[in-house]
């Protein structure tokens, strides 16, 4: 490969890697923005060693939010049971004595969650995120979104994290989106290109036959 387009494709590689940063914080941004009403929330437990939780979970296109409120009783034996994803996982303890520990997630991005935003809440004082056990509804991933755009309901978020995993699937998927057509376009345009090369004396007698 010569020089030129050595060159040529780095500069191709970095435009469209650059594409792909911003329609992936693009992505993130509108899923956090469109979000209106959820599905409705579905309530299980989830254990991890020696304490267990109940979890809402609800879900749309680019958002995903996360609920776990704290149970009263410790476990007498360790148990794991429960699956989620490693954005929604509690912290390790050990956990503030409080009577009512809430933990709401909201992930944002498409087609991988590349943001979490979490809210801890230790009292009954803060309404939102709402007890876990009673989070049914389809509003809680609505106000979530709400909050971390404006502060409004339970104010910002406590805590922000990048999801790196999702943001190099997500800039490598746009990414692709730009670099492939564009490879597409040329090879296509390169075959299509006439040749002028004189032919040779074997050619040229294959041809007069």
């Amino acid at each position: 490969m010569s020089k030129s387009r050595l060159r040529g494709s780095l500069v191709r590689l970095t435009i469209a890697l650059c594409v792909g940063v911003a329609a992936t914080a693009f992505s993130a941004f509108l899923s956090l923005y469109m979000v209106e009403r959820g599905q409705g929330a579905r309530i299980s437990t989830v254990h991890r060693g020696l304490y267990g939780w109940w979890n809402a979970r609800d879900s749309v296109t680019g958002a995903h939010w996360s609920n776990l409120q704290l149970m009263d009783t410790p476990l007498g034996t360790p148990l794991y049971e429960g699956e989620l994803a490693p954005w929604e996982e509690p912290p390790p303890p050990p956990y503030p004595q409080a009577q009512y520990l809430r933990i709401g997630t909201l992930s944002v991005g498409w087609p991988r969650p590349v943001l979490a935003m979490r809210w801890t809440v230790t009292s009954l004082t803060r309404s939102f995120p709402v007890p876990a056990e009673l989070d049914d509804g389809d509003t809680s991933i609505a106000y979530a979104a709400e909050s971390a755009l404006t502060g409004n309901r339970g104010g910002g978020p406590d805590e922000t994290t990048l999801i790196w995993s999702g943001i190099a699937i997500d800039v490598v998927l746009f990414a692709a989106v730009v670099v492939g057509p564009i490879a597409l376009a040329r090879r296509c345009a390169k075959g299509q290109r006439p040749s002028w090369r004189t032919p040779t004396p074997q050619a040229a007698s294959a041809a007069a036959r």
